[in-house]
Protein backbone atom coordinates (compact mmCIF):
# COMPACT_ATOMS: atom_id res chain seq x y z
CA UNK A 1 0.00 0.00 0.00
CA UNK A 2 2.88 2.19 -0.64
CA UNK A 3 2.13 4.77 -3.17
CA UNK A 4 4.81 6.72 -5.76
CA UNK A 5 4.50 10.03 -7.38
CA UNK A 6 6.81 11.39 -9.81
CA UNK A 7 6.07 14.51 -8.16
CA UNK A 8 4.66 14.18 -4.65
CA UNK A 9 4.26 17.88 -3.31
CA UNK A 10 2.91 19.17 -6.22
CA UNK A 11 0.56 16.18 -7.68
CA UNK A 12 -2.28 17.39 -5.45
CA UNK A 13 -2.79 20.42 -8.19
CA UNK A 14 -4.22 18.00 -10.66
CA UNK A 15 -7.33 17.27 -8.89
CA UNK A 16 -10.55 18.21 -10.45
CA UNK A 17 -12.24 21.33 -8.66
CA UNK A 18 -14.84 21.54 -6.42
CA UNK A 19 -14.34 17.56 -5.87
CA UNK A 20 -14.73 16.65 -1.81
CA UNK A 21 -11.75 14.62 -1.21
CA UNK A 22 -11.43 12.14 1.95
CA UNK A 23 -9.04 9.32 3.05
CA UNK A 24 -11.72 6.72 1.72
CA UNK A 25 -14.84 7.82 3.91
CA UNK A 26 -12.68 9.97 6.35
CA UNK A 27 -12.36 13.41 6.95
CA UNK A 28 -9.42 16.19 7.27
CA UNK A 29 -7.56 15.54 10.65
CA UNK A 30 -6.91 19.12 13.15
CA UNK A 31 -3.79 20.29 12.59
CA UNK A 32 -1.49 18.79 14.49
CA UNK A 33 -3.54 16.85 16.58
CA UNK A 34 -1.56 13.90 15.61
CA UNK A 35 1.97 15.06 16.02
CA UNK A 36 3.09 11.65 15.87
CA UNK A 37 2.19 11.36 12.28
CA UNK A 38 5.03 11.38 9.93
CA UNK A 39 5.68 10.97 6.22
CA UNK A 40 8.33 9.20 4.45
CA UNK A 41 9.19 10.16 1.11
CA UNK A 42 11.66 7.77 -1.15
CA UNK A 43 12.36 9.03 -4.55
CA UNK A 44 8.17 9.85 -4.63
CA UNK A 45 7.62 6.43 -3.11
CA UNK A 46 5.26 7.44 0.35
CA UNK A 47 4.48 5.89 3.31
CA UNK A 48 3.55 7.05 6.73
CA UNK A 49 4.79 6.04 9.90
CA UNK A 50 4.74 6.85 13.74
CA UNK A 51 7.04 8.72 15.79
CA UNK A 52 7.87 6.88 18.82
CA UNK A 53 11.08 8.57 20.19
CA UNK A 54 12.46 11.90 19.53
CA UNK A 55 15.03 9.95 17.11
CA UNK A 56 13.05 6.75 15.91
CA UNK A 57 10.21 6.40 13.32
CA UNK A 58 8.27 3.28 13.21
CA UNK A 59 6.79 2.34 9.61
CA UNK A 60 5.79 -0.65 7.80
CA UNK A 61 8.52 -2.85 6.55
CA UNK A 62 7.27 -3.16 2.85
CA UNK A 63 8.15 0.77 2.72
CA UNK A 64 11.38 1.33 0.99
CA UNK A 65 13.51 3.01 2.89
CA UNK A 66 17.31 4.38 2.14
CA UNK A 67 20.08 6.91 1.71
CA UNK A 68 17.78 9.30 -0.10
CA UNK A 69 14.95 8.89 1.86
CA UNK A 70 13.35 12.30 3.48
CA UNK A 71 11.48 11.91 6.87
CA UNK A 72 8.88 14.90 7.62
CA UNK A 73 7.52 15.45 10.77
CA UNK A 74 5.17 17.90 11.91
CA UNK A 75 3.36 18.07 8.59
CA UNK A 76 -0.26 18.56 7.91
CA UNK A 77 -0.64 19.85 4.17
CA UNK A 78 2.22 18.73 1.41
CA UNK A 79 2.30 21.71 -0.28
CA UNK A 80 1.82 24.25 2.32
CA UNK A 81 3.91 22.97 4.97
CA UNK A 82 4.67 25.84 7.09
CA UNK A 83 7.17 26.60 10.15
CA UNK A 84 6.40 23.23 11.79
CA UNK A 85 7.52 21.03 9.69
CA UNK A 86 10.68 19.16 10.85
CA UNK A 87 13.29 17.40 8.25
CA UNK A 88 15.32 14.52 8.33
CA UNK A 89 17.07 11.55 6.55
CA UNK A 90 17.35 7.96 7.52
CA UNK A 91 20.53 7.09 9.38
CA UNK A 92 19.34 3.58 9.99
CA UNK A 93 16.67 0.90 9.30
CA UNK A 94 15.59 -2.48 10.57
CA UNK A 95 13.40 -4.87 10.20
CA UNK A 96 12.34 -8.02 12.17
CA UNK A 97 11.89 -11.66 10.98
CA UNK A 98 9.80 -9.70 7.87
CA UNK A 99 8.34 -12.02 5.40
CA UNK A 100 7.65 -10.07 1.92
CA UNK A 101 5.29 -12.92 0.56
CA UNK A 102 3.53 -12.80 3.56
CA UNK A 103 3.85 -9.79 4.48
CA UNK A 104 3.98 -10.59 8.38
CA UNK A 105 5.87 -9.10 10.98
CA UNK A 106 5.66 -5.67 8.75
CA UNK A 107 7.15 -3.65 11.07
CA UNK A 108 10.23 -1.23 10.10
CA UNK A 109 12.16 0.67 12.52
CA UNK A 110 13.72 3.80 10.92
CA UNK A 111 16.65 5.75 13.12
CA UNK A 112 16.17 10.01 11.88
CA UNK A 113 19.46 11.64 11.23
CA UNK A 114 18.57 13.63 14.32
CA UNK A 115 16.84 14.69 17.11
CA UNK A 116 13.36 15.95 16.15
CA UNK A 117 12.48 19.30 18.42
CA UNK A 118 9.33 18.14 20.58
CA UNK A 119 6.42 20.56 20.66
CA UNK A 120 3.08 21.04 19.94
CA UNK A 121 3.54 19.85 16.32
CA UNK A 122 6.16 16.88 16.66
CA UNK A 123 5.59 14.11 19.63
CA UNK A 124 6.02 11.08 20.25
CA UNK A 125 3.38 8.29 19.69
CA UNK A 126 3.90 5.64 23.06
CA UNK A 127 4.77 2.10 22.67
CA UNK A 128 1.67 -0.25 23.61
CA UNK A 129 1.68 -1.55 27.34
CA UNK A 130 -0.42 -4.42 26.15
CA UNK A 131 -0.24 -6.96 23.72
CA UNK A 132 -3.60 -8.53 23.98
CA UNK A 133 -6.00 -8.74 21.62
CA UNK A 134 -8.23 -5.73 20.14
CA UNK A 135 -11.81 -6.89 20.36
CA UNK A 136 -14.27 -7.34 17.64
CA UNK A 137 -15.95 -4.08 17.55
CA UNK A 138 -13.67 -1.93 19.36
CA UNK A 139 -13.35 1.53 16.85
CA UNK A 140 -9.90 2.27 16.32
CA UNK A 141 -8.22 5.26 14.17
CA UNK A 142 -5.78 5.66 11.23
CA UNK A 143 -4.82 8.89 9.39
CA UNK A 144 -2.09 9.39 6.42
CA UNK A 145 -1.10 11.47 3.73
CA UNK A 146 -2.44 8.49 1.35
CA UNK A 147 -5.01 8.71 -1.67
CA UNK A 148 -8.56 9.90 -1.36
CA UNK A 149 -10.63 8.11 -4.25
CA UNK A 150 -9.54 4.64 -6.10
CA UNK A 151 -9.68 6.30 -9.34
CA UNK A 152 -6.93 8.63 -8.96
CA UNK A 153 -3.01 7.87 -8.13
CA UNK A 154 -2.65 11.31 -6.12
CA UNK A 155 -1.89 11.77 -2.39
CA UNK A 156 -4.01 14.02 -0.36
CA UNK A 157 -2.81 17.50 0.08
CA UNK A 158 -3.62 17.24 3.97
CA UNK A 159 -3.51 14.84 6.28
CA UNK A 160 -6.66 12.91 6.56
CA UNK A 161 -8.19 10.22 9.57
CA UNK A 162 -10.79 7.61 9.50
CA UNK A 163 -12.02 5.51 12.43
CA UNK A 164 -12.73 1.58 11.35
CA UNK A 165 -13.89 -1.28 13.55
CA UNK A 166 -12.16 -4.26 14.09
CA UNK A 167 -12.92 -7.79 13.37
CA UNK A 168 -12.03 -11.35 14.17
CA UNK A 169 -8.86 -12.57 13.07
CA UNK A 170 -11.10 -15.62 12.04
CA UNK A 171 -13.21 -13.60 10.33
CA UNK A 172 -10.44 -11.67 8.45
CA UNK A 173 -8.78 -14.92 7.67
CA UNK A 174 -11.80 -16.39 6.39
CA UNK A 175 -12.18 -13.73 3.92
CA UNK A 176 -8.94 -13.42 2.70
CA UNK A 177 -8.96 -16.91 1.92
CA UNK A 178 -6.41 -18.52 1.15
CA UNK A 179 -4.15 -15.64 1.94
CA UNK A 180 -2.85 -16.44 5.37
CA UNK A 181 -3.92 -14.01 8.16
CA UNK A 182 -1.15 -14.58 10.96
CA UNK A 183 -1.26 -13.95 14.62
CA UNK A 184 1.08 -10.76 13.96
CA UNK A 185 -2.10 -8.89 12.14
CA UNK A 186 -5.14 -7.87 13.24
CA UNK A 187 -7.89 -5.82 10.68
CA UNK A 188 -10.44 -3.59 10.56
CA UNK A 189 -13.58 -3.46 8.17
CA UNK A 190 -16.40 -1.08 7.74
CA UNK A 191 -19.39 -3.30 7.06
CA UNK A 192 -20.46 -0.93 4.17
CA UNK A 193 -17.69 -0.32 2.74
CA UNK A 194 -16.35 2.96 1.57
CA UNK A 195 -14.11 3.68 4.74
CA UNK A 196 -10.45 2.59 4.68
CA UNK A 197 -7.01 3.41 4.87
CA UNK A 198 -5.62 3.09 1.41
CA UNK A 199 -2.21 3.34 -0.49
CA UNK A 200 -0.29 5.83 0.15
CA UNK A 201 -1.46 5.25 4.11
CA UNK A 202 1.02 2.32 4.84
CA UNK A 203 3.11 2.41 7.82
CA UNK A 204 1.06 4.65 9.09
CA UNK A 205 -0.79 3.78 13.10
CA UNK A 206 -3.44 2.20 14.00
CA UNK A 207 -4.89 3.42 17.39
CA UNK A 208 -7.74 1.91 19.58
CA UNK A 209 -9.01 3.64 22.29
CA UNK A 210 -5.94 5.95 22.60
CA UNK A 211 -3.49 3.26 22.45
CA UNK A 212 -0.82 2.33 19.92
CA UNK A 213 -1.90 -1.45 18.84
CA UNK A 214 -0.87 -1.82 14.77
CA UNK A 215 0.85 -0.58 11.47
CA UNK A 216 -0.79 -0.23 8.22
CA UNK A 217 -0.02 -2.75 6.41
CA UNK A 218 -2.34 -3.94 3.21
CA UNK A 219 -5.49 -4.01 1.88
CA UNK A 220 -7.95 -5.14 -1.30
CA UNK A 221 -6.63 -3.59 -4.38
CA UNK A 222 -10.22 -1.33 -4.40
CA UNK A 223 -9.99 0.36 -1.16
CA UNK A 224 -13.19 0.26 0.94
CA UNK A 225 -14.45 -3.03 -0.34
CA UNK A 226 -16.94 -4.69 2.18
CA UNK A 227 -15.59 -8.06 1.49
CA UNK A 228 -11.38 -7.37 2.02
CA UNK A 229 -10.88 -5.99 5.54
CA UNK A 230 -7.72 -4.13 5.97
CA UNK A 231 -4.70 -5.66 7.34
CA UNK A 232 -2.37 -3.83 9.77
CA UNK A 233 0.93 -5.47 11.69
CA UNK A 234 -0.17 -5.91 15.20
CA UNK A 235 2.07 -4.79 17.33
CA UNK A 236 3.23 -7.89 19.25
CA UNK A 237 4.87 -8.46 23.00
CA UNK A 238 7.55 -10.28 20.49
CA UNK A 239 7.73 -6.81 18.41
CA UNK A 240 7.61 -4.60 21.31
CA UNK A 241 10.00 -5.99 23.18
CA UNK A 242 12.60 -5.95 19.27
CA UNK A 243 11.69 -2.17 19.42
CA UNK A 244 12.94 -1.57 22.73
CA UNK A 245 16.03 -3.39 22.75
CA UNK A 246 17.34 -1.79 19.02
CA UNK A 247 16.94 1.39 20.69
CA UNK A 248 18.76 0.68 23.92
CA UNK A 249 20.86 -0.93 21.45
CA UNK A 250 21.87 2.28 19.29
CA UNK A 251 21.52 4.15 22.31
CA UNK A 252 24.44 2.21 24.06
CA UNK A 253 27.05 2.85 21.32
CA UNK A 254 26.94 6.55 21.88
Amino acid sequence: MALCFLALFTASLLLPENVCMEIIGGKEAKPHSRPYMALINTKGCMCGGTLIDSSWVLTAAHCTINASTTIILGLHFLRNQGQSVQKFKALQWFTHDYDNKTEDNDVQLVKLSGKAKLNKAVKPLKLPTTSSDVKAGTICESAGWGITRNDVSIASDKLMEVSLPVISREKCAAMWYPRVITENMMCTLYANGGKDTCRGDSGGPLICQGKFRGVVSFGPDRCGDPQRPAVYAFLTKDHINWIKRQIKKKLSLF
